[in-house]
């Protein structure tokens, strides 16, 4: 009976919370990198697992072949287990996101479990315990890395992965036997097959074992001489690579920045000053508060350039003074600590703050990181959570104000849980919509017989960007090629090389007798046919009805004015 009262009560209601705010993402459909990895999974079949695993080889043969390629599977590139669960998705779940929505929904609700176990065993409060690991169970913050389909698979297990490593860590902090170091390394060495995300803590662990026991220089590197060499390794290798390799794949990183260490310098400094205070607040409420200290304290900030503003440099600076102010007050609750919790809290804040450091290497378009970067930053903070309420049960006496902070504790978990209902629906409503588009486009034209083809799409409404005409957030060109695939009329480096796959993309492209090609404006359509003599039973078109959700067959009238 106190076994179900202390850890399967709580694991329970952990649970049902985690099913109640997430069982609509089994009502989702592809967002954006799921109809890249589908071309994937259709153009390389199992290959896909590993073509990602070098920049310089691109066949299944090659990678192992290779030197750089078998370096890069060591040393966790290409994320193959992520590859691996990605391919399985993908070939026994086509175009169907509910497998997949489960599988996410339900390494969450693991991961919130193994929150709610590592604030038990380091506060001994299983109270407390709840309420932090219900904050990492509805964080609107990291919202997408359980809602986006194509970042769960890999941001979910890792955390797990990373979760496992931590609790044997301090299964070894307690009995100093070397089986719980090792399996707390091989956590974290299989988590990087996921996503690199638990790199940090080959450096975190070993050295914050000095604050738990002291050892001289010698034992140091005798013990953990496995933790620095594969951290080092890693490190030297992915920084050449993003500095010396040219490759369309990571022109959003530093490496194609001449101010490459500069630029590493400053994030590794401010990625965790900011996020700090940035991965507890709803951005919405962030974001609009932020746009009002820039209204009232610069007016003077043209309309064009107000958002921007306000959204980066304001936003950065709120975040740094709301950081400031948390490390105050967590400075005068740790005075208040007694030593051995002490040490743990302190382990969690640095751990808060290094998980953002695999990250330096990623730019951001504004104050906030991806939302799934926050993810295991989500796990200090239920770990701190836990820790403050312990302190004011423990050293305020009075019952009201006990109370008080407690509600206002749930008010500030109603505000997470809003908006992350808020966010879900919304992507629901989308995803529907989507569904229906494919749905309609389908019926309409169940397959390809030409063996060159051009879509032409226009409709009443903008998406995202200027001529988009049907609300995906990736090239529909692309959506196209991958649910016509099976047809045998698109070519398979087509999908290899994303052609197609940026939003707005549009063109015609030929290979061998075939060809295929997407518009959304009529000029550009005419323009193609010109200069490429292409008949007009390769059109086919259709009018996109926003308001109704319709779409109707419009190639008649196209061709008539081709």
């Amino acid at each position: 009976m106190k076994f179900f009262s202390k850890i399967m009560l709580p694991c329970l209601i952990l649970v049902i919370v985690v099913l109640v705010i997430y069982f609509p993402l089994t009502k989702t459909f592809y967002q954006q990198d799921e109809w890249h990895g589908y071309g994937m999974y259709l153009a390389n079949g199992p290959a896909m697992i590993f073509s990602s695993a070098t920049y310089l080889s691109k066949n299944l043969g090659s990678i192992f072949l290779d030197t750089n390629g078998l370096i890069n599977i060591f040393l966790g590139e290409g994320r193959i287990f992520t590859r691996f669960l990605q391919y399985e998705f993908y070939k026994e779940f086509p175009l169907d996101v509910t497998p997949v929505a489960w599988f996410s929904i339900i390494l969450h609700a693991t991961n919130t479990i193994l929150v709610f176990l590592l604030a038990k065993k380091i506060f001994r409060k299983d109270l407390h315990a709840f309420f932090g690991s219900l904050f990492f169970a509805v964080n609107s913050v990291s919202q997408s890395s359980i809602t986006w389909i194509a970042a769960s698979v890999n941001t979910l297990p890792s955390t797990t992965l990373i979760l496992l490593a931590v609790l044997f860590y301090f299964k070894f902090v307690d009995l100093f036997e070397n089986k719980w170091l090792f399996c707390s390394f091989i956590s974290i060495y299989l988590s990087l097959f996921f996503k690199e995300t638990g790199l940090f803590l080959f450096l975190l662990l070993p050295l914050f074992s000095f604050v738990y026991k002291k050892y001289s220089i010698i034992e140091f590197i005798k013990k953990y001489w496995y933790f620095f060499l594969t951290m080092g390794l890693i490190v030297v290798f992915r920084l050449y690579e993003f500095k010396s390799v040219p490759h369309e794949e990571v022109l959003f990183l530093t490496g194609s920045s001449k101010y490459f260490l500069d630029s590493l310098v400053v994030r590794s400094v401010l990625y965790p000053l900011t996020s700090l205070s940035l991965s507890i607040v709803p951005p919405d409420i962030f974001l609009n508060f932020a746009r009002y200290i820039t209204n009232v304290y610069y007016p003077f900030v043209p309309e064009g350039q107000f958002i921007l503003i306000a959204q980066t440099a304001v936003l950065d600076l709120l975040a740094i003074v709301l950081s400031a102010v948390i490390g105050v007050i967590s400075f005068i609750i740790l005075k208040l600590t007694e030593i051995k919790i002490r040490k743990h809290v302190i382990f969690w804040f640095i751990f808060l703050l290094a998980s953002f450091l695999p990250y330096i290497i990623i730019s951001k378009s504004y104050s906030y990181l991806e939302s799934r970067y926050y993810y295991v930053a989500s796990v200090a903070w239920a770990v701190i959570f836990a820790w403050v309420l312990k302190v004011c049960e423990e050293k305020i006496k009075i019952r009201l104000l006990q109370f008080l902070i407690l509600i206002a504790f749930l008010f500030f978990l109603f505000a997470h849980i809003n908006a992350a209902q808020k966010n879900l629906n919304q992507l629901v409503k989308d995803s529907q919509v989507r569904i229906g588009i494919i749905d309609q486009i389908k019926r309409i034209k169940p397959t390809l017989e030409n063996n060159k083809n051009i879509f032409y799409i226009t409709g009443d409404s903008d998406f995202y960007l200027v001529g988009n005409k049907v609300p995906f957030q990736t090239g529909m060109g692309y959506n196209l090629m991958s649910l016509y695939y099976n047809s045998g009329k698109i070519p398979t480096e087509f999908l290899d090389q994303s052609y197609l796959f940026e939003i707005g993309s549009k063109g015609y492209k030929e290979s061998s007798e075939y060809g295929f090609g997407y518009f959304s404006d009529l000029d550009s359509l005419r323009s193609v046919f010109k200069e490429k003599k292409i008949e007009k039973t390769a059109v086919k078109a259709f009018y996109y009805n926003s308001k109704a959700n319709t779409i109707e067959d419009i190639t008649s009238q196209i061709i008539i004015g081709l």
